[in-house]
């Protein structure tokens, strides 16, 4: 009986080694595999990351030409407006006819006699103004983007 038992028990020991053999593989082939899907992940996620920066950079560049864009559509208008107040219009009606403020008439004038559409602390509220109106004979306004035509006037 005694070599009964020793027999078992080399027995188990042998299949103990052996589950701890297949284990320890299994753990390594898994810890192989997952350093090389995080390999995979790392490398997408730093090209997306790469990708955000082009597109804030394109951002940044397409913003500066749609203020440059802009303030010369401005001064356009304001050289329009200033035209009509050098043939003797009065600020007032200057607005009444243009649609805009007549705050926003004088920004415009004096932003086309100084050459500078840049920022000012009203920009924002002058172009939510401007958006849809004509600055003067049916010349787009600063809102309306280049190369569409303004609809024509009717009963012309």
């Amino acid at each position: 009986m005694a070599m009964a038992s020793s027999a078992t028990t080399k027995a188990a020991r042998r299949a103990a080694r052996e589950a701890v053999v297949a284990a320890q593989a299994d753990l390594a082939r898994r810890n192989r595999a997952n350093m090389d899907d995080l390999a995979v992940f790392l490398s997408a996620r730093q090209r997306a990351d790469a990708v955000d920066d082009w597109f804030n950079e394109r951002v940044a560049a397409l913003k500066a030409q749609a203020d440059e864009r802009r303030a010369g559509q401005r001064r356009e208008c304001g050289v329009a407006l200033a035209a009509m107040r050098e043939r003797g219009e009065s600020i007032r009606d200057i607005a009444r006819m243009a649609g805009i403020g007549e705050k926003t008439v004088r920004e415009l004038i004096r932003a086309a006699s100084t050459g500078d559409a840049g920022s000012s602390a009203s920009d924002e509220a002058m172009l939510a103004v401007l958006n849809g109106h004509t600055c003067a004979q049916g010349e787009p306004s600063a809102a309306q983007p280049p190369g569409e035509t303004p609809a024509p006037p009717t009963g012309a």
